[in-house]
């Protein structure tokens, strides 16, 4: 008798087990870590001194800029569209807070303030076109990258600005023997996921980006979420270069381009699906840290950047295609390149 009860109460056991396995490797963030968590032990065997203390203090700062900058990038691409301004806005943060940073301008605060929110302009022109005139993603911020770098050239007349040292300082600072920046973009991270996964507000904004006919229906003003993803992600995008300007000090009129490709394929990495609908911001993060530290590897070899380009140029090629192959919408792909017919309350 006793057997015959072992057995049933096993099964659930079981059951509930292979669930759950399921359910933790279905999450994005967890494909993610697996894959630093093999990098990382890779790495040592390729170059041993990628792994040690000076490697890794010095690789999480550029870890963490990308982290901030494709946490917007995320909330762009969870609405089914991508943000190519990110470039311009980078370097148009970084150049504001450099030129007019010091005492004798408008101080540090001021400064930094008048970068993010003015920059972030940029991006909720290109929210508002996007959503009220359905016009292509790609297209529109394309557009207004090329605006910010006309902003960039008028604003510098072609020479690069310098830094304050108390900027400088704040980014070179480590807490706990960690850099700043890196503790600067795990608030980030942190705070967006919060808002994301536990509140309604955030719960919308997913249901908007998996199907904003739905959310419509039930009365979501998706207009609303498709324009804070652009404002938020260029808003990210210029504090990134804020932060990038305090790192290098003297950062030069084209510093925002070495991030888009790592902030679309730190997405990739994460598991948001390029077709729009959940993401995993944590998931980005580790995708940010991964780039990094892969990009630090392959400098062990080569200083060529071309090389770690075409790298992350094969991570989102493939990334597309297993995307779609499991089971994404590739019209709402192919929406990011015409002007959509449909109209967003």
């Amino acid at each position: 008798m006793t057997a015959v009860h072992e057995r049933p109460q096993g099964r659930p056991d079981i059951i509930d087990r292979a669930s759950l396995a399921r359910t933790i490797w279905s999450w994005p963030g967890t494909r993610a870590f697996v894959a630093v968590a093999v990098l990382f032990a890779v790495s040592p065997l390729i170059a041993i001194g990628s792994v040690s203390e000076t490697a890794i203090v010095s690789m999480l700062p550029f870890a963490a800029l990308t982290a901030i900058v494709a946490v917007g990038q995320t909330l762009v691409i969870q609405q089914g569209g991508l943000d190519l301004s990110v470039p311009g806005a980078i370097t148009l943060g970084a150049l504001i807070v450099a030129k007019f940073g010091g005492d004798e301008d408008w101080g540090l605060g001021t400064a930094i303030v008048v970068a993010v929110i003015a920059t972030s302009l940029f991006g909720l022109l290109s929210g508002v076109v996007i959503a009220v005139f359905g016009l292509p993603p790609l297209v529109v911020t394309i557009a207004s990258n090329a605006l910010m770098i006309g902003a960039v050239q008028a604003i510098s007349g072609g020479f690069n600005a310098q830094t304050t040292d108390e900027l400088s300082s704040f980014a070179l600072t480590r807490v706990w023997g960690v850099p700043v920046l890196a503790w600067f973009a795990l608030v980030i991270v942190i705070a967006v996921h919060v808002v994301l996964k536990g509140t309604r507000i955030g719960r919308r904004f997913e249901l908007v980006g998996e199907n904003p006919r739905s959310a419509a229906n039930i009365g979501v003003a998706t207009r609303g979420y498709i324009i804070s993803a652009y404002w938020l992600s260029t808003a990210l995008a210029a504090a990134g270069g804020v932060l990038l300007a305090g790192l290098l000090r003297s950062p030069t009129l084209t510093a925002g381009n070495d991030y888009l490709l790592p902030s679309i394929a730190a997405v990739v990495l994460g598991g948001t699906a390029l077709t729009g609908g959940r993401g995993s911001i944590v998931g980005t993060a580790l995708g940010a840290l991964f780039l990094a530290q892969l990009s630090q590897l392959v400098q062990t070899f080569t200083q060529a950047t071309a090389v770690q380009n075409i790298v992350q140029a094969l991570i989102i090629g493939v990334g597309i295609v297993a995307q779609l192959q499991l089971g994404g919408n590739p019209g709402r792909l192919k929406s990011l390149f015409r002007i959509s017919r449909n109209t967003h309350p």
